[in-house]
């Protein structure tokens, strides 16, 4: 018998649902209030809201044990990856906004951003053989007289339960100055920003993970009544495996921030829609606080079948082995990233879309039972909504 579920959280989809909606109202109205707008001075205030889907790395290391790895592949080891299930969820789901205040006759701006995303991941994996059946025969001086099929109670399988979860928040506070001078056009910009750079990143890991990866069996001779009734009984036995482990790790950060936001014109004009180029790159340093806490425990057991009944005997030689550890350490982390895209610009309206890029070096602690420094980044595509105001 082999299965294999794979689930994510209902509330992510659901949060999902409800921010497209909301775009979609916020955009129809934002549209149409730019179609009836004037060319004239640009808003002092925009407000900008949006969505993402990124792809984060870096923030876990799968547990193992030795039992994951034996040679040969037994049979119920096909079709499951102790590790690979343990990855975290493919893509997190996540919200994002932003002010910006720009004084009237002045080329500063003042902005204010948010970005936040979580992801949750629940795997499940369970492969099971049949039960094996061995038939042997009962002799009467030496004339087989009975024929019996011994059907083992336990059979070989391997099962995982998985759960891994992460979320992020990144907040920017920048001031910036247009230092184009309209090298890129008329409507085009040239932004240098510089601010503080604020961010959080924290990641849950727990793995159930048994294995019983075969059934071994011993043949043991039986003699009765001086020898008038013998014989070979097959008798299973086999070494079952768990693993029982969870890990929390975090990391939170401020430090100074740099960016250089620029935009090209392409085709039309702001009063009916001009459709824009846009790229930008940033860098910060971060310093802060680095915490892994971890905790994973391994139990081997030996059990052997009953020669008078269909039973297994207790553990016979149980091992078990339990590791508990926390680190806490302050760390310094560059930050560097870009992105690039495309937006409809009216004259008080915006929408935008694009790729972005963000690594944080160094900035996670990945390891089990030693330290591990890992590079956290999100990667994906984004979308976003502005509408200025006077």
């Amino acid at each position: 018998m082999s299965e294999l579920v794979q689930q994510l959280d209902g509330d992510t989809t659901i949060r999902g649902r409800l921010l497209a909606t909301a775009s979609a109202i916020v955009l129809v109205a934002s549209v149409t209030n730019a179609a009836r707008a004037e060319d004239g001075d640009r808003p002092n205030v925009w407000i900008e809201l949006g969505g993402q889907i990124e792809q984060a790395s870096g923030q876990s290391t799968p547990f193992t044990a030795p039992f994951m790895s034996i040679t040969p592949t037994p049979e119920v080891y096909n079709g499951i990856s102790f590790t690979g299930s343990q990855r975290q969820a493919r893509y997190s789901m996540g919200e994002e906004g932003k002010i910006s205040f720009q004084p009237s006759g002045s080329g500063w701006n003042f902005t204010a951003g948010i970005r936040y995303g979580r992801s949750h991941a629940n795997r499940r994996a369970h492969n099971q053989v049949a039960h094996a059946s061995i038939p042997w025969t009962a002799f009467y001086y030496g004339v087989p007289y009975s024929r019996f099929i011994r059907t083992f109670p336990s059979a070989a399988f391997a099962d995982t339960t998985i759960r891994n979860s992460e979320s992020h928040m990144i907040l920017d506070f920048s001031a910036g100055k247009d230092v184009g001078l309209g090298m890129f056009g008329r409507h085009g910009t040239s932004t240098v920003n510089a601010g503080v750079r604020f961010a959080s990143f924290s990641a849950a890991a727990m793995a159930n993970i048994s294995a019983r990866p075969e059934i071994n069996v011993e043949i043991h001779h039986i003699s009765y009544f001086y020898g008038a009734v013998t014989a070979d009984v097959p008798i299973g036995t086999f070494h079952q495996y768990t693993l029982h482990a969870q890990a929390e790790r975090s990391f939170r950060g401020a430090g100074p921030s740099l960016s250089w936001n620029a935009s090209a014109a392409l085709a039309g004009n702001q009063h009916d829609g001009e459709l824009s180029l846009d790229w930008g790159i940033n860098a910060a340093l971060l310093f802060g606080r680095q915490k892994a806490k971890t905790s994973h425990g391994t139990r081997a057991r030996y059990a052997k079948q009953k020669y008078a009944f269909e039973g297994y005997l207790g553990s016979l030689y149980p091992s078990r082995t339990r590791h508990n550890l926390e680190r806490s350490r302050r760390v310094t982390v560059p930050n560097i990233g870009g992105f690039a895209g495309f937006s409809l610009k009216w004259t008080n309206a915006k929408i935008s879309f694009g790729y972005r890029y963000d690594t944080f070096i160094d900035a996670m602690d990945a390891g089990i039972d030693t330290a591990k420094k890992s590079n956290v980044t999100y990667n994906g595509p984004f979308a976003t909504i502005s509408v200025g105001f006077p």
